[in-house]
This record gives C-alpha cells, structure tokens and sequence, in this order.
C-alpha cells in the first residue's frame, strides 16, 4: 500500500469508507449514511452558531455609547459563517438524494430485470 492510500484510511470517515460501491444496494447505502452525516453536521453546526453567538455576546465587551450593540452584531456576524457552513451541509444532503435520483434514471434500464423467456404462459387462444 502507498503512503497515500495510508493517509486515506487514517482520515476517511468510518461509516463510509466501510462500504464498497460494488453494487446497487452498496450505492444506496452510502448514499443513505452520508446523507445521514451531512444533516447531523448541518445541525451541529447551527447549533454551534447559536452556542457562539450567545457566548460572545455575553463575554465580549463593546463600546459603552452603543450599550452592547456592537457586539451583538459582530458575534452575529462570525457566527453567521458556521450558518452559511451549515445550509452548506445540508446542500449537501440534499445532493447525495439527487446523486441517487440521477442514478435510477441513468443505470434504470440496466437494473430492470428483463422477462424470463423460460416462463411458460397460459395461451387462451388453443
């Protein structure tokens, strides 16, 4: 194994890196936990930006003339970085649905199971 492939096990995610894109069923699956992942970081990182913008608030000290407003709108301003980093994530999720959409209607005619011709029928005509 090359250094490379090495950096890549030690820094890969272990829900994802465990599944094999061998198969339909595989792809599902990682579509499934990835998009699993990507809206439960979407939700940590709201959560971090509401956590931030209540602690700066509070600890920092701004100009007394403006009685806090200027540190309201500083801490809203650094938290709305972990907002936008979160509606990124959720985009993300949202991609990986449309990754398998885009899947069904490209591969959907090799996936479709063709008529077994070894089945007999019933003829009502004879």
């Amino acid at each position: 194994m090359t250094e490379q492939n090495t950096d890549r096990k030690k820094s890969s995610i272990p829900e994802l890196s465990t599944i094999e894109l061998r198969s339909t069923a595989a792809l599902k699956q990682y579509v499934d936990a990835s998009r699993a992942l990507a809206r439960e970081f979407a939700g940590e990182l709201e959560w971090a930006a509401e956590e931030l913008t209540a602690v700066l608030t509070v600890t920092a000290r701004g100009n007394p003339w403006l009685m806090g407003m200027d540190v309201k709108i500083r801490a809203r301003r650094v938290a709305n970085r972990a907002r936008r980093a979160s509606e990124l994530q959720r985009g993300s999720a949202v991609e990986m649905v449309k990754l398998w959409q885009d899947f069904l209607v490209q591969f959907a005619p090799a996936i479709e199971k063709k008529p077994n011709p070894k089945v007999k029928s019933f003829d009502f005509d004879a």
